[in-house]
């Protein structure tokens, strides 16, 4: 896992590529995620306890549930409750020296691990890192803790008999309230951070998105989870925040973005064959125009004799499918040619507005899981927002 003890929340800076997640369907990706439940390795903490001195509390926590709260009010830095199962065990030495622990030292040894509440704010956080990995998670090291305790409501263990084990309880509730705050920053120190590191073909393609390597804005704000990652000098345009609600994701490229990926997703069309023409994109109000131009074979120091294919598209959701419309299409000739005939083109071209070919594509998008032979998750575009600084889309699953 990536250092992240010294990472700072940056300053909203102008984004290349800008993605967000509701409340809802992170809490929902967690649940996913977790599973039966991950054990987090023992950690021990030497505290001192009334009535009993100096003793060593042991903690072996499996978390069974993370939840998200999104607020307004935490200064941009996301709520967690985490929910799970711990083994407690305190330790000390008697009169002696000798080492003792359970009922020794005041504190039984629970017959079944207790569950424990843990609510807490820290920050998130999100790298572009020097060798393109990408590293996405929550800082618990900076964390500040609101409440550790045990969870009343859950059920007496099997077994076990009711009225101890409620004194257990209270036990161990008394105990965390004293040195909660205590027991806590040991985890932070040992765990560190959560989160996820992603290899470097995705950070490359960020890369190439325009994205510059280095810390970017992870803020939580009234039900969102958002991340910007900053901008090289040679972008065009910014990434714009699309709002969201419910359960849906949004993301949002600069024009110089959608500028490289088209130009990707030519060459991918032709087969990894270099592409027969140069393409550059421009984005307007719900609108992509394209300029495409055969590569140059000459030198600059020589007049651009080359004729340019200018389109006009229009873009936008209706029906519940994505249309895209044809409104002008023309050719530029090179400069040797008297500008009224250019002029003449243009118009030419721009009557197709009056009649334009539309076509209509299912809005729904398939993305691959586990490799070509998994099952593909089905994403609907939700929303979709073009204008001069780039283009931004909501989905949600299908």
């Amino acid at each position: 896992m990536a250092d992240s003890s010294t990472t700072k929340r940056p300053g909203r800076r102008r984004w290349a590529v800008w993605a967000a997640v509701t409340e809802d369907l992170l809490n929902d990706i967690v649940a996913m995620a977790l599973g039966e439940g991950i054990p987090l390795e023992r950690l021990e903490q030497q505290i001192t306890l009334p009535a009993m001195g100096e003793v060593t509390l042991g903690l072996a926590l499996t978390v069974t549930s993370v939840r998200f709260e999104c607020r307004g009010d935490d200064d941009g830095r996301a709520r967690v409750e985490v929910a799970g199962m711990g083994e407690v065990s305190v330790a000390g030495s008697d009169y002696e020296g000798d080492r003792v622990s359970g009922a020794a030292v005041g504190m039984p040894t629970p017959p079944a691990p207790i569950p424990v509440r843990l609510v807490a704010v820290c920050d998130p956080y999100v790298r572009v890192n020097d060798d393109h990995s990408v590293s996405f998670g929550l800082d618990l090291r900076g964390a500040d803790m609101v409440s550790l305790g045990v969870d009343d409501g859950a059920p007496v263990p099997e077994g076990v008999d009711a009225d101890a084990w409620t004194g257990i309880l209270q036990m161990t509730s008394m105990m965390f309230s004293s040195v909660g705050h205590d027991l806590f920053a040991g985890l932070g120190e040992a765990v560190g951070d959560i989160g996820i590191d992603l290899g470097s073909d995705v950070g490359t393609v960020l890369v190439d998105l325009g994205v510059d390597p280095g810390e970017g804005d992870a803020h939580v704000s009234s039900g969102m989870l958002s991340v910007g990652l900053p901008a090289g000098e040679r972008v065009r345009g910014r990434a714009i925040p699309v709002p969201i609600s419910g359960h849906r994701a949004a993301v949002s490229l600069a024009t110089s973005g959608v500028d490289h990926l088209a130009t990707q997703l030519l060459h991918s069309a032709l087969g990894g064959l270099p592409a027969p023409v140069e393409l550059d994109i421009d984005l307007l109000d719900r609108r992509v125009a394209a300029v495409l131009r055969q590569p140059r074979v000459v030198s600059d120091r020589f007049p651009d004799l080359r004729s340019t294919m200018h389109t006009d598209v229009s873009v936008k959701l209706r029906g519940g499918r994505l249309e895209v419309a044809l409104a002008s299409a023309w050719v530029e000739l090179p400069s040797l040619v008297p500008s009224f005939v250019n002029d003449f083109n243009r118009r030419v071209g721009e009557l197709w507005s009056m009649a334009p070919i539309r076509y209509r594509l299912p809005k729904r998008l398939e993305i691959p899981l586990g490799g070509s032979g998994g099952t593909p998750l089905g994403v609907n575009v939700d929303d979709l927002r073009v204008d001069a600084s780039g283009i931004g889309v909501a989905l949600v699953l299908a």
